[in-house]
């Protein structure tokens, strides 16, 4: 297993750096692809043990658990009746069309239901990596993450059901609907509980003691984790427990960023982090599945292409069940459109598909997982092209990168000019105007070598030398951010006029550390 996790977070890294060097193209395709050849590549392959359900349920858990953060609560009592009808309604009879229309091609009803269950979870990350670049309009946005956060609990539900429907031979309404009131109420509950046991916990660490911020950050990354494995052994839904345990998060964050600012602004970070890394992970992993299952399918020489047709009626069974929603709710035609192909699906879909690997034959199997990852690629696929034609484009990220890049450029001269006007002695005076050149990457592959030899020879400076390069540093950071103030008063203010700011204040915070080792010498 810790092989596997290093191959898999080595490949999750190489989908990062190939994507922020081409923007425009998805990180989760480059990621099916990365995994795609892993698989491919015999030794790789080898190196990365046969996938379980239960590890891919932690590998969503922490990502449901972040999305919950960023969602302010009272977006939920607003919407309670949408969120019900698109976690309930929308769900039963997209599964329903999706089954009887499966049943044409002779698969029999139980098992072409059991698809039809698998396909009904949405993924809010998966959405936002098609609409990137993209306006999409407040309310569709609105909707679609609400049923992305909400929807996976009630298509847990339905699998399990349907999956019992395929193993016994019938299925049993009156189990389901308990099983699914128990399940989500329990969910709800123990999410809760969790998360007011931890808010408290961590409010009262901050008030008796701000220097834990080591700890808390700790509890943060182990938060979804434990919340879920606490929810599933209860057998309640682990996947509401920690949306709702996020979502009561997110107004401790709104409300408590200033008492330890730094680990507030740590737990940001760390957040983004793993979020990337983890759903890196899981396309990864399906670019893997999908190359052993067609190469499985291959070598024992009886391929089953039925599998093309499923996913594709998979597909379009749900975009006719949302798009006939929007236009109940009167989104209008477009809107319709929108929130019908918005709904992308990803993460969980994948691991749905394996939670029910015991309860199908091993052929029955494989066509599971083959038409729901065509049904997930399409999902994907299809919006990334009709969004570019019906949805106003934002800022693009060619064009805010050039803009970024002008600003920064503009900015390090005002931190420079601001060095030149006052007096320091030569060495500190070079030492700091490289630092001011390094925000704009403007040092050399060469000067950096020069400047690391330098630092390995020269001993401690004295504590008045390392001061004056801390005021001078400070000094010239300060003329960078007036010079920003004034663009910001001028010019229509972006997004990235904040994060070059912040890029400052985060430079200033490094210079003025006293826990900062690399500054005292």
């Amino acid at each position: 297993m810790i092989v596997s996790l290093a191959v898999l977070l080595v490949a999750a890294v190489i989908s990062s750096i190939i994507a922020s060097f081409i923007p425009r193209f998805s990180i989760n395709y480059l990621s099916i692809i990365i995994g795609g050849l892993i698989g491919l590549i015999i030794p790789l392959n080898h190196l990365v043990a046969p996938f379980k359900s239960e590890i891919f349920m932690y590998i969503v858990a922490p990502l449901i658990y972040f999305e919950g953060q960023t969602t302010r609560i009272n977006l939920i009592g607003q919407g309670v009746r949408r969120i019900i009808e698109m976690t309930v309604l929308l769900v039963v009879v997209g599964m329903t069309l999706a089954g009887l229309s499966l049943t044409m091609l002779g698969i029999p009803l139980a098992f072409a239901f059991l698809m039809g269950a698998l396909s009904t979870p949405t993924d809010a990350t998966a959405t936002e990596s098609v609409s990137e670049g993209l306006i999409v309009p407040q309310r569709q946005e609105t909707l679609l993450k609400m049923e992305a956060l909400f929807n996976d609990a009630s298509g847990i539900i339905l699998v399990s059901a349907t999956a019992l429907w395929v193993e016994n031979g019938y299925l049993n309404y009156r189990q389901t609907g308990i099983e699914f009131l128990r399940s989500a109420l329990g969910g709800i509950v123990v999410g809760i509980l969790a998360a007011i046991l931890m808010i408290s916990f961590r409010q009262l660490i901050n008030r008796y003691n701000s220097s834990a911020t080591n700890a808390q950050n700790m509890i943060f990354i182990i938060a979804p984790f434990f919340i879920y494995f606490i929810a599933e052994e209860l057998h309640v839904s682990g996947i509401i427990a920690v949306v709702c345990a996020g979502l009561m998060q997110n107004s401790e964050s709104a409300r408590s960023r200033f008492i330890t600012s730094r680990q507030y602004h740590n737990g940001i970070v760390l957040m983004n982090l793993m979020r990337e890394v983890l759903n890196n992970i899981v396309f990864v992993i399906l670019g893997i599945l999908i190359i052993r299952i067609v190469q499985a399918d291959l070598i024992n020489g009886n391929p089953n292409w039925k599998w093309v047709a499923i996913g594709a009626i998979l597909y379009l069974a749900n975009v006719v069940v949302r798009y006939g929603y929007g236009l109940m709710i009167k989104l209008g035609w477009k809107g319709s459109l929108i929130f019908a192909l918005g709904g992308v699906h990803g993460a969980v879909t994948l691991a749905l598909v394996y939670t029910v690997a015991k309860r199908v034959t091993d052929s029955q199997f494989d066509v599971l997982v083959l038409a729901e990852t065509l049904m997930i690629i399409l999902s994907m696929v299809v919006p990334s092209v009709v969004f570019r034609f019906i949805l106003k484009r934002d800022i693009s990220v060619k064009e805010v990168n050039e803009e970024t890049k002008r600003l920064r450029k503009e900015m390090v001269a005002q931190g420079e000019l601001a060095i030149e006007k006052i007096y320091l002695p030569a060495d500190i005076r070079e030492s700091v105007l490289y630092d001011i050149r390094d925000q704009n990457a403007a040092n050399s592959f060469k000067e950096f070598w020069q400047q690391w030899a330098q630092a390995s020879r020269r001993v401690e400076c004295a504590p008045e030398e390392r001061e004056l390069e801390q005021r001078a540093l400070l000094w010239a950071f300060r003329a960078e951010r007036q010079y920003l103030d004034m663009v910001s008063q001028k010019e229509n203010l972006r997004q990235y006029v904040y994060e070059l700011y912040n890029d400052v204040l985060l430079a200033e915070s490094i210079v003025i550390d006293p826990d900062n080792n690399i500054t005292k010498k």
